[in-house]
């Protein structure tokens, strides 16, 4: 018989930098199963995420045991943590009076597996603080479903690796029309929302149901829409260039208070590079990839050619046949990102400037050539203000919607990128968070 391992003293480790471990304990589970929790305190930037190292040490020092297998994921933030080890699975028969841990935790890399933000909306609009938690595991989705707790209660993100090269934002080209066009550069990871935001999850944050498809029997798992900018945020300004300005009573203030997180509307070049889902940068027309290979469109978006356009007033779409789709119906694209093609277009932070968007960062800049190349390109852009704007409530958009495309020479090339931000029933938004 297995004698149980008995804890005594219990060591915390030190990350690099600002990181610090502390308050480290750990509990065997009684009666002993092989598994020993081990909880601490994580002091990191907010955002960051890291993967815990375990190790366990006899107290004479003679042996020297590391964890090989948890049971829970081993990504953990800043704040209180618990990873659970399976030592027994690792250490069968190992018979020990004592043993000393130690907890250290290392940067998640670009190499590793796919990193999620998981934010907590269960508690509704009386929660004093969302909780945040970060996963190296997908949130559990079946295409198609309707009421999964990624849909509705939870808010999951995930994280884009800042491209290490330059790429054409507002680039398209059909047979009559040429896209107003220039190359940034992105130098900052984000996060950014694996769904469009639901109507349940915004009821959760703001207390209202704003959208036109708003029948009970299914409006929860569906994108919120109906939303202006101005009531989204509390000002008609670029956000990511003054998130300053995002009111405190703002859907968008509260969230960013209950989470104590940075969490932002994304920029038109963000929005258009997580549409990309890692396929080959340089194309002349972005197309959308699914495991290396272009997408029929009906697979991939709800959009005009596979809806049911006349929509009943008196029901608002009882049914959910017409009108915006279950957000997750579709496709993912290769960053496993739902509907960025179709259901609703999704509102940036970047207002639509009155002109030429080359021109008008050539002029802000005194440089006639930047962003005409991948060599010199337009880095972290953002939207110019309000008042540059064709008018102050216009703003750059992306994906197209329900309502529009019917061929996919519209919905495989970046369509439209801006529109009056009237409450429309095809315009939704899709979170994000810059890492600074």
């Amino acid at each position: 018989m297995k004698k149980p391992i008995a804890l005594a003293l219990v060591l915390g480790a030190f990350a690099a930098g600002a990181v610090e471990i502390s308050s480290v304990t750990a509990k065997q589970r009684w009666p002993w199963n092989n598994l020993v929790d081990v909880d601490f305190s994580l002091s990191a930037p907010a955002g960051e995420a890291y993967r815990v190292e375990l190790e366990a040490k006899c107290a004479d020092g003679t042996k020297h045991f590391a964890a090989k297998t948890l049971t829970t994921d081993p990504t953990v933030m800043a704040g209180e943590n618990r990873v659970t080890w399976d030592f027994g699975a690792d250490y069968p028969g190992v018979r020990a009076e004592d043993m000393h841990f130690a907890v250290s935790v290392v940067p998640v890399a670009e190499a590793d597996k796919p990193l999620y933000m998981v934010i907590d909306l269960s508690g509704g609009t009386s929660a004093a603080k969302y909780p945040v938690r970060y996963t190296s595991i997908g949130p559990e989705h079946v295409r198609g479903a309707t009421n999964e707790p990624c849909q509705t209660t939870e808010l999951w993100l995930r994280r884009i690796t800042a491209p290490k090269t330059a790429f054409c934002v507002m680039y398209f080209r059909t047979a009559n029309y040429n896209g107003d066009a220039f190359y940034a550069k992105l130098t900052k990871d984000y996060y950014i929302g694996v769904f469009e935001l639901t109507q349940k999850q915004y009821n959760l944050i703001a207390g209202t149901w704003p959208s036109y498809f708003n029948n009970v029997d299914c409006r929860d798992s569906r994108p919120v829409e109906q939303l202006t900018f101005n009531t989204m945020t509390g000002t008609w300004e670029d956000t990511s260039a003054n998130p300053n300005l995002i009111s405190a009573d703002s859907p968008l203030g509260k969230l960013r208070a209950k989470t104590g997180l940075p969490l932002n509307l994304p920029t038109l070049a963000q929005l258009q590079y997580a549409a990309l889902g890692g396929s080959p940068l340089g194309r002349e027309i972005y197309q959308y990839y699914v495991d290396g290979a272009q997408a029929a469109l009906n697979d991939i978006a709800r959009y005009k050619g596979n809806v049911e356009i006349e929509v009943k007033e008196t029901t608002h779409d009882a049914d959910g046949a017409s009108g915006t789709a279950v957000v997750g119906s579709y496709l993912p694209n290769g960053y496993g990102l739902y509907d960025m093609l179709g259901n609703v277009w999704e509102i940036s932070a970047t207002p639509k400037y009155n002109g030429n968007w080359s021109a008008y960062y050539k002029t802000k800049s005194g440089d006639s050539t930047l962003g005409t190349t991948a060599d010199n390109p337009v880095v972290d852009p953002k939207g110019c203000a309000a008042s540059e704007a064709s008018e102050q409530n216009i703003r750059a958009i992306y994906g197209g919607s329900w309502y529009f495309g019917s061929s996919p020479s519209v919905w495989l090339f970046q369509s439209k990128v801006s529109v009056a931000d009237w409450r429309n029933d095809d315009m939704g938004y899709r979170l994000t968070m810059t890492v600074e």
